[in-house]
């Protein structure tokens, strides 16, 4: 998955302002693959995050991982 990609499924799950907080540490810390367009996409629509809270990027991809791996093991993708 692209930069672009990434940034497009933030903006259109409405929270691009996580997106432009996370962004540079998102791309670097891992290593995002086709098959986590679906899965994230998801994420993001079912976790609510605060905008008001401050929210790191190791604290968003231990969620994001935790939720990959429970569909996953489940059989839902």
């Amino acid at each position: 998955m692209t930069e672009y990609e990434l940034e497009d499924i933030f903006h259109k799950s409405g929270h691009y302002h996580l997106y432009e907080r996370l962004k540079y540490k998102l791309w670097i810390a891992y290593q995002w693959l086709e098959a986590d367009r679906n899965i994230l996409s998801e994420f993001l629509t079912i976790y609510d995050f605060d905008h008001d809270e401050e929210l790191y990027c190791k604290e968003f991809l231990f969620h994001y991982k935790i939720f990959k791996n429970i569909k996953k093991k489940n059989a839902f993708y």
